[in-house]
């Protein structure tokens, strides 16, 4: 027995993000996260064995990164507008200059993008720990001087406006972090350059991912439904369901061979006819269905969905029956 749903009134869609926490350090070789150089130059006469070289090896397979394409790489996407850099574009300082270093988080391992705020890198460099965190808007800056971080950012990075080098963003804001491409770039040039390439680092962060909570209200009317398609109502257990001859696996309608031979294995009859009739208690005043499944179908009758009840619910002759069907994807 089938139903339209009302789609306008009796679905919804909802969307939430979940989050998952990961967390790599420099030992963790072939993982998907890893540290390039990037270096600016003269790209005439491009000879790639004279550049600076970084080669990541992931199972059997290893990559050349060199640093000048991965500096103009940086330039075009993020630093540069009609060739000019651009900086204090909105809330991110972007300010990229003759070399930089960058970690790299392979997308698989932060789904949409890496949570803003999230962002928990402890490196050693030369001898001092460095604590650099995320602004939650794409900057990059040093824990130990967040305090001039946000003097400097409450300026909107105006070095000129400051006194000390604390507060113009020296020593706090070192670099920015794109989320959506798992890319952390130390802009800075003093020790924070060397940031994944020093003794060790340690990169905490979470992954995002966006799911969808689908709910559906299936209204039963008095009166609707109410019979069952169950096969105990039908003389000799013969069933409801009529199947053409021709009609290809029939075990995907019906549970194991009907027709058991000698040895336990069975076999399927080549088609089924419904009962015509039912059993005399199906006639009886009191007899009234019960719910135990629901399913959604598309208009080809494709089950989409399907859910089973905690317990039969037995259908009302005077009120209407509403279902609530939710999952998520």
């Amino acid at each position: 027995m089938f139903k339209n749903l009302d789609l306008d009134n009796d679905a919804t869609i909802k969307s939430f993000q979940s989050f998952k926490n990961f967390t790599f350090t420099n030992n963790d070789s072939g993982s998907g996260v890893f540290a390039i150089k990037a270096r600016s130059g003269s790209k005439f006469n491009y000879v790639s064995s004279s550049d600076a070289t970084i080669t990541i090896t992931t199972g059997s397979v290893s990559t050349n990164y060199f640093g000048l394409p991965t500096y103009t790489m940086l330039h075009n996407l993020f630093y540069s507008k009609h060739g000019r850099e651009y900086v204090n574009t909105g809330s991110m300082n972007r300010n990229l200059h003759n070399s930089a270093s960058v970690i790299s988080v392979a997308r698989e391992l932060y789904g949409e993008k890496i949570k803003p705020g999230s962002i928990e890198l402890s490196a050693t460099v030369g001898g001092q720990t460095f604590d650099i965190r995320d602004d939650g808007e794409g900057n990059l800056y040093d824990n130990n001087h967040s305090a001039s971080f946000s003097t400097f950012k409450t300026n909107n990075f105006l070095s000129g406006s400051l006194t000390t080098a604390a507060t113009r963003g020296s020593g706090s804001e070192v670099g920015n972090i794109f989320y959506e491409q798992g890319l952390l770039v130390m802009t800075d040039t003093g020790s924070y350059k060397d940031v994944g390439f020093g003794t060790s680092y340690r990169l905490d962060y979470k992954a995002t991912q966006t799911h969808y909570q689908y709910e559906y209200r299936v209204r039963v009317k008095p009166f609707e439904f109410n019979t069952t398609t169950n096969i105990s109502i039908t003389p000799d257990r013969s069933g409801s369901i009529t199947m053409a001859e021709g009609v290809v696996s029939m075990s995907n309608y019906f549970g194991p061979g009907d027709q058991p031979t000698g040895q336990g294995t069975g076999s399927y009859a080549t088609f089924y006819n419904a009962a015509s009739e039912a059993l005399g208690f199906v006639t009886e005043s009191n007899f009234k269905p019960f719910v135990t499944d629901i399913g959604l179908y598309s208009e080809n009758n494709e089950l989409l969905a399907h859910g089973k009840l905690a317990k039969p619910i037995k259908l009302s002759d005077d009120i209407e029956t509403s279902f609530i069907v939710r999952f998520d994807v």
